[in-house]
């Protein structure tokens, strides 16, 4: 019998200038694409387009065997090179274009997650040093008011599991990412549930939307930084779209009609991307405006402050005198 093989997707600290990117098709001169650590060139994450291109699923059977599933023959193959996956991007380029997929997708592909395994995951007792920071940053019931809020979960290997929940309340997707006890990300994160196999995303606390229809809706790169301002600003109702060019067409679509706040990173390009999207949020009959914290400071201007890349997260932290 097969089962899958878990491994963490771990970035690479060099990183490739020379490399034509696997999603942008882009020379890859500013860096923006990291590679993941033992894996082909063709695996990893672009911080410019936001998409991840992930190695296919590797299982094993009893032997100790390793195979993969092609996806042009339907079949599961022997895979020799053991993780390397280097037959895997020579032999078949689907498996690269099944990584990067658009999020446009036809509704009879998707799959939900069962409820029932999100609460095994936030129940867990033993509790992710993500929350470990919030818990010794924010009163105990700030916290439990967020965990429950945006079913922040705890994996097995001590993971933090985000949960992108729809408006009507279908679990679509998850994503897990490793932090430091000093709440600061590593560079460890997994994506259990693949386009490929029917999850999509959606945006982070997009559930959210279906109450508290009151309080502003206010949209920033990241989850941590959304479960963050929830604490400090509960009057908002705050969402994730997940990377510099997360904020799909797709995603956009639960927001149709309503009023937005989007908050981008601290960096020209960051900014840059939200106010070319202005129209076409405009166009869906999203009526959004943009909270530019750089202040229309430069790069340079904003790495010698300090600030550079930085999110609102890391406002509330140098506040608290946490950085």
């Amino acid at each position: 019998m097969l089962q899958r093989v878990d491994y963490k997707l771990e970035f690479e600290r060099k990183r490739n200038i020379k490399l034509i990117t696997p999603c942008c098709g882009k020379l890859n001169k500013d860096g923006k694409f990291v590679n993941f650590k033992g894996f082909p060139e063709a695996f990893g994450y672009c911080h410019s387009c936001g998409v991840s291109t992930v190695p296919p699923s590797l299982y094993k059977d009893d032997e100790g065997n390793e195979y993969i599933w092609n996806e042009t023959t339907n079949n599961f193959e022997k895979h020799v090179t053991q993780l390397s996956y280097d037959s895997v991007t020579q032999s078949s380029n689907t498996l690269i274009q099944s990584c990067v997929t658009s999020e446009e997708f036809p509704s009879k592909n998707i799959k939900y997650i069962d409820y029932d395994v999100v609460r095994l995951f936030v129940e867990n007792p033993k509790e992710n040093n993500l929350l470990f920071y919030l818990r010794n940053t924010y009163p105990e019931d700030l916290v439990n008011s967020v965990k429950e809020m945006y079913h922040i979960g705890t994996g097995k290997d001590g993971g933090v599991v985000f949960w992108l929940i729809n408006i009507e309340g279908n679990v679509q997707k998850a994503k897990v990412v490793y932090y430091g006890k000093d709440g600061k990300r590593t560079n460890y994160f997994k994506v259990p549930y693949k386009n490929e196999n029917g999850y999509y995303s959606c945006l982070f606390g997009e559930h959210l939307l279906a109450f508290d229809n009151h309080k502003p809706i206010v949209l920033v790169e990241s989850e941590k930084t959304a479960i963050v301002c929830a604490m400090e600003l509960p009057n908002y109702r705050w969402l994730a779209y997940g990377g510099i060019n997360g904020l799909t067409d797709t995603k956009l679509k639960p927001l149709i009609g309503e009023k937005v706040v989007i908050v981008p990173d601290m960096s020209e390009k960051a900014v840059a991307i939200m106010q070319k999207k202005l129209h076409d949020l405009k166009q869906l009959g999203i009526d959004a405006e943009i909270w530019d914290m750089t202040q229309g400071m430069s790069d340079e201007q904003l790495k010698e402050q300090g600030w550079y890349n930085c999110d609102l997260e890391d406002v509330f932290r140098g506040y608290k005198g946490l950085n």
